[in-house]
């Protein structure tokens, strides 16, 4: 995840973010190899993921779409024109437009580039570096799962309604490709029992199919065949 920052006196550069289910994890099984998952930040816009601003630099986004939604009512038919003052009107209310559109309506401005469709996270100033990162993740629309054993305890992430397919390109293609089922156990149970073969004895690991959504905590094994 790259995350801009604006207005916020963190230093470009990747950090990493290891939550309390992962160092218990890593804890339970202790693996050869662990891998947390490391957090970008930027110092440009171009490209961000996120964007993670202190409250005085709201206005900059709010300016820089109101600018390029004027320029685009000059040319968009009616329809389209109708979408374009409800953001208009949204942004002279001091609202940041991810707040208030449909993902419908984000679909169709897309091309638009605005910043403030992005998902946006207001920091507070005095902040350290460890709640800044936590607040990203908690207002961003994202989340950790894990896959985790004796050979490495690992955190992936994925956008918040994603599929258990979308997990499983994250670990390897040939796992989405080749997609059987799921198996699903969230950190918490996990950690009550042995591993995951007392788990399933216990009734506690669920087998899910690719439309499964899955959940901030989830630990996921895949069976695939290729």
């Amino acid at each position: 995840m790259k995350v801009a920052s604006l207005g916020l006196d963190i230093a470009a550069g990747k950090y990493k973010y290891t939550t309390e289910c992962f160092q218990k994890l890593a804890e339970k099984y202790k693996p050869k190899k662990t891998s947390p998952y490391f957090i970008e930040i930027i110092s440009h816009l171009s490209g961000a993921d996120v964007i993670a601003y202190s409250k005085e630099r709201k206005i900059d986004l709010i300016i820089n779409d109101l600018d390029l939604i004027e320029k685009r009512l000059s040319k968009d038919g009616e329809e389209e024109k109708k979408l374009l003052v409800k953001l208009q009107t949204a942004l002279e209310q001091n609202k940041l437009l991810a707040e208030v559109l449909s993902p419908e309506e984000k679909e169709r401005v897309r091309d638009l580039n605005l910043l403030s469709l992005r998902p946006c996270v207001e920091i507070e100033k005095g902040e350290d570096e460890k709640e800044v990162i936590a607040q990203i993740f908690e207002q961003s629309g994202f989340l950790l799962f894990y896959t985790a054993g004796p050979k490495e305890v690992h955190a992936w992430l994925l956008r918040r309604g994603e599929n258990i397919l979308k997990a499983a390109a994250k670990i390897h293609s040939d796992l989405a490709r080749g997609f059987i089922k799921g198996e699903v156990i969230n950190c918490a149970e996990l950690l009550k029992v042995f591993n995951m073969a007392e788990a399933r004895a216990k009734g506690l690991v669920k087998s899910v199919d690719r439309d499964y959504v899955v959940e901030d905590g989830d630990v996921i094994e895949i069976k695939f065949s290729v």
